[in-house]
Parts: C-alpha cells; sequence; structure tokens
C-alpha cells in the first residue's frame, strides 16, 4: 500500500491496486492547478483510494469534454492530491507528485502524454511514451 500526503500533511490518502494508466498531462487546466508546464498522473480504481487523514476541499469544473472534472485538495496548503471526471467513473486520478515514497516514483514512469499539442517546444516527449495531441 502507497501513500501520498500534502505539503503541509494535513490530507493523506493510501492506494492500492493496478494502474489503469500512467500519463503526463499538458493541459491548460493541469498547468493551473500544478503551477508547472504538466501534471504527472497515476490512475487507479476508485476503490483501492482512501483518505487516511484530513479532508479535502474540492473544486469542480467543465471540461473540454463536456465532462465534470473535480479536484481535491489540501484547504490549509493548497496541494492537489487527486482528480476525478464525470467522463471516466470508477477511477481516481492520483498526482504523482504528490506521492510520499521517493523510490517508488520510479515504477510510475508515464507511458502516454496527452495534450502534447499544449507541450512547450524545449520540454522533450518522454522517451517509448504515446504522444497524444488531445484527450485521447
Amino acid at each position: 500500500m502507497s501513500q501520498s500526503s500534502c505539503l503541509c500533511g494535513n490530507l493523506r490518502l493510501s492506494f492500492t491496486g493496478d494502474a489503469v494508466m500512467k500519463f503526463r498531462c499538458h493541459c491548460l487546466h493541469d498547468r493551473k492547478i500544478t503551477g508547472s508546464l504538466h501534471s504527472t498522473n497515476l490512475v487507479l480504481p476508485e476503490d483501492g483510494v482512501k483518505i487516511i487523514h484530513g479532508t479535502p476541499k474540492t473544486y469542480a469544473l467543465k471540461a473540454g469534454s463536456g465532462a465534470t472534472m473535480t479536484s481535491y485538495f489540501c484547504g490549509d496548503c493548497g496541494s492537489t492530491l487527486y482528480r476525478k471526471s464525470s467522463g471516466i467513473p470508477g477511477v481516481t486520478v492520483i498526482k504523482v507528485g504528490c506521492i510520499d515514497d521517493l523510490n517508488a516514483l520510479e515504477e510510475f514512469k508515464p507511458d502516454t502524454e496527452l495534450f502534447v499539442k499544449h507541450r512547450v517546444t524545449w520540454l522533450p516527449e518522454i522517451p517509448g511514451a504515446a504522444q497524444v495531441q488531445g484527450m485521447s
């Protein structure tokens, strides 16, 4: 079982299960959420993700697909730990940068990059990862 936490430690979750997908996203929403040029994500079955400390705040928006994307974040430090989409029910999208075990991060290398049409020119693609212009 792995764990993930926010910057201040007031929000923690545990997760188990096989990854449905491992991806780096260059969409404009993820840029705003992370304050960076992309986000690295691990998609897991929803029933394998449990809040073990704290209560997340939420922020929902309509994605370009029309689905509602909800971010779950710490109300104290603002770290987004995970997201859920009405367009892909039954899964939780874990933000890899919040995973506590630094050694485990190697196993979460993305096999896909999404919204590469928004990737900045000076950021190289991940070798061997599928390159997708949009969501699919």
